[in-house]
């Protein structure tokens, strides 16, 4: 099956709209349904997509990223794929369904095992539409995927998800938004039909068509599961301590709380994760073996990245508590000194993330793992210790945090090295993300001092539209600073490009453009 040559601005711009606009609909999707449901509900949903996303990554052996990745992919591979996909995810649906009611003892929740064998439907869903969305990622044909996504979140999370909760469903109404928002995706993605799905259904395939593909996936599943668990451990953890030790801990409504403010975190990090996921990963596929040209690429990557999120990361944390409880509601303010905490994180997970698509573009994923293993192992005995010694949620989440930074070295270290780098380039990369921050500092204790926070002077819910609206302007404005400062951070030095963005400038501020 032919390749193209990889399209960036345009898969980019996108699958950029298709991911903020994801984002953004989940985000009014959770705001809404923070204030039609528990947080003790949250917390039971928030485990049983944990160990669904546990088993999910088993459930598809990594082949979706093999047939991203695989350079000489053939039909064969193709019909192998999609019938090897839709009979694991029915095995695994199986499996959950059998060994809900232990996990549910684990956890000391019996309401826990009917939601888990309700999503653990999820599984056949994902398998049918795992080789028609991987095969769009692989062909950058992003439109398309926006245009399925879109549908799939208004109809399955706004239209039936809400509109159930609303009803007073309570936790039935998210599982609902769940399933129903997989089952549109996969609809769409079968109607659309990309390259390389005609006549698979009904021809049979030989196993060796599969073990082609098999040896790439199984070390991309092994660290896909080691990112995932590395990601949802602290909440794994927090849920476990809650249920246990209901008095200090808290129960469901401590996982509720921890979960939502992980969420928040989260939210920036999905954004720039997806884009890695796909745009990233697919266009480095095709370049793993022009080294020069990988480099530029993930140069480019990095500085951009940076310049987006440090200053971003450095506003969420300034102003954590009003961002919470504008997104989930006052009953959430308790929230604001964990979600302050996890912020700090964001700008080194969302680097992180862009390094995890490079290796997985470029097969290095032995060493990838064992940094993700000792950062796991870590963040484990972390957390666990946190909790054991009565550090509360704060202290999960400055273990979180500080171990996340320490992978960020870390990794940046050896992949400045892998990608055959002199010296700190890695890391010098992202100076256009500390000089924004640098910039915006001044502005945001300025709105601070001069906008006292909300909830200790209780004014009302528009001042605290009003500050946030400030605050954002102002990163808005360092952002600006910076890229006109330096506007290689958007178009990469291409000049004809830079002249078609700066066209959009008002004259005055084009003139003082870098060259």
């Amino acid at each position: 099956m032919e390749r193209r040559t990889p399209a960036f601005a345009s898969s980019i711009r996108w699958q950029s709209a298709n991911v903020v606009s994801q984002v953004l609909l989940q985000l009014f999707f959770i705001m809404v349904l923070a204030r039609l449901i528990s947080k003790a509900d949250f917390g039971v949903m928030a485990i049983a997509l944990v160990v669904v996303g546990f088993v999910e990554i088993f459930a598809q052996i990594g082949i979706g990223p093999s047939l991203v990745q695989r350079k000489d992919l053939q039909p064969r591979h193709v019909r192998a794929a999609t019938q090897f996909s839709v009979g694991l995810g029915v095995s695994f649906f199986a499996l959950m369904y059998g060994l809900a009611p232990q996990i549910g003892i684990w956890f000391n929740s019996d309401a826990l095992v009917e939601v888990l064998r309700w999503v653990a439907l999820s599984f056949i869903l994902s398998g049918i539409a795992l080789v028609p969305r991987s095969l769009l990622v692989r062909n950058m044909d992003f439109k398309r995927l926006f245009a399925a996504a879109m549908i799939a979140m208004v109809v399955g999370n706004l239209g039936i998800g809400l509109g159930l909760a609303y009803a007073g469903h309570g936790i039935w109404a998210y599982v609902a938004a769940l399933l129903s928002q997989n089952a549109i995706l996969g609809l769409c993605f079968w109607w659309m039909r990309p390259q390389g799905t005609e006549g698979l259904w009904g021809k049979k395939w030989h196993l060796n068509d599969l073990r082609e593909m098999l040896a790439y996936g199984g070390r991309s599943t092994v660290f896909n599961w080691f990112n995932y668990v590395a990601t949802k451990a602290d909440t794994v953890l927090v849920g476990e301590f809650a249920q246990a030790n209901p008095a200090n801990g808290g129960g469901w409504t401590a996982t509720g709380l921890y979960d939502r403010s992980a969420h928040l975190m989260s939210l920036p990090i999905t954004i720039l994760g997806k884009l890695g996921d796909s745009v990233l990963f697919s266009g480095m596929s095709a370049l793993q073996t022009e080294l020069h040209a990988l480099q530029r690429v993930v140069s480019r990557g990095i500085a951009l990245i940076s310049w987006l999120v440090i200053p971003g990361s450095l506003a969420l944390a300034w102003f954590a508590t009003e961002v919470a409880v504008l997104l989930l509601g006052a009953d959430y303010a308790d929230a604001g000194p964990i979600v302050r905490i996890l912020f700090i994180g964001v700008a080194f997970r969302s680097l992180i993330k862009l390094a995890d698509a490079v290796v997985r573009a470029t097969d290095q994923l032995i060493p990838a793992i064992a940094i993700k293993v000792a950062y796991l192992s870590g963040l484990i005995l972390t957390i666990y210790g946190t909790l054991r010694s009565g550090g509360g949620l704060e202290g999960v989440a400055w273990a979180v945090t500080a171990c996340t930074i320490l992978q960020f070295l870390v990794f940046y270290a050896w992949l400045g090295s892998s990608l055959q780098w002199k010296g700190a380039s890695a890391f010098r990369a992202t100076a256009a993300g500390w000089m924004g921050a640098l910039l915006a500092a001044p502005g945001y204790l300025a709105i601070d001092l001069l906008m006292p926070d909300w909830a200790l002077n209780g004014v009302d819910r528009l001042f605290l539209i009003i500050k946030v609206l400030l605050v954002a302007s102002w990163t808005a404005g360092a952002w600006t600073a910076v890229a006109l400062r330096s506007p290689s951070i958007i178009d990469g030095g291409d000049l004809e490009l830079r002249a078609k963005w700066t066209a959009y400038l008002p004259k005055w501020l084009g003139k003082h453009v870098g060259k």
